[in-house]
C-alpha cells in the first residue's frame, strides 16, 4: 500500500524523490491508517497531526491506546517510513484526515 499510496496521492515532487528509493528498496515502507479502536472507518481516527509554526513541522501523536496504529502487518517492524494518517489540527481547527510522509 505504501507504493501504490504514493503513486496515486503524492505530488510529482514527492513521487520523484520517493518513489525510486521505495522501488529500489533503499527504504522500506509501510502504510499506517487502521487503528485498534476504529478498524478502517477513516473518520474515527484518533490519531493527530498539529503543525508547530516554531520547527515548521508537523507533530503526530497517538494519544491513547485505541488511536495505535494497527495491521501494518510485518512492515510494522521492519518499515523505515510510513504514510501516516492523522486527523490534522491547523490554529485548532480540525481539517480532517490527512495523509503523512
Amino acid at each position: 500500500m505504501f507504493v501504490p499510496t504514493l503513486e496515486n496521492q503524492g505530488t510529482d515532487e514527492q513521487r520523484a524523490k520517493w518513489l525510486p528509493l521505495a522501488k529500489n528498496y533503499k527504504i522500506l515502507g509501510a502504510y499506517a491508517q487502521t487503528e485498534l479502536g476504529h478498524g478502517s472507518n477513516v473518520q474515527g481516527i484518533e490519531t493527530v497531526a498539529t503543525y508547530d509554526k516554531a520547527t515548521q513541522e508537523f507533530v503526530i501523536d497517538s494519544p491513547t491506546l485505541t488511536s495505535r496504529k494497527w495491521w501494518p502487518g510485518g512492515l510494522g517492524k521492519t518499515a523505515n517510513h510510513a504514510i501516516v494518517h492523522a486527523r490534522l489540527y491547523l490554529d485548532g481547527k480540525d481539517v480532517g484526515v490527512q495523509a503523512f510522509l
